[in-house]
């Protein structure tokens, strides 16, 4: 079975190789800038289901990810060394 990957998280990768990371270096700075939550987090996103329930706790999770995503994105977008 095929992992599903996010669209932009395969720009991040790129934009990352483009920089002279290898493709491996890449998925352990996305896993740690994007995915990794903090213990902080962890605990409101339990909160949160606790009190909204699973659906909500899925949305919160992919909306969190999903700024962070773009918070990285623009993050490399703006070191990126134009040729």
């Amino acid at each position: 079975m095929v992992k599903a990957v996010n669209p932009t998280d395969e720009i991040i990768i790129k934009l990352l190789q483009h920089q002279g990371c290898i493709k491996s270096e890449a998925e352990v700075l996305l896993k740690k800038e994007v995915y990794r939550l903090q213990p902080d987090e962890i605990e409101k996103v339990k909160n949160y289901a606790q009190h909204f329930g699973i659906d909500a706790k899925e949305k919160l999770i992919d909306e969190i990810l999903e700024l962070r995503r773009e918070t990285l994105l623009k993050k490399i977008a703006s070191t990126e060394v134009p040729n």
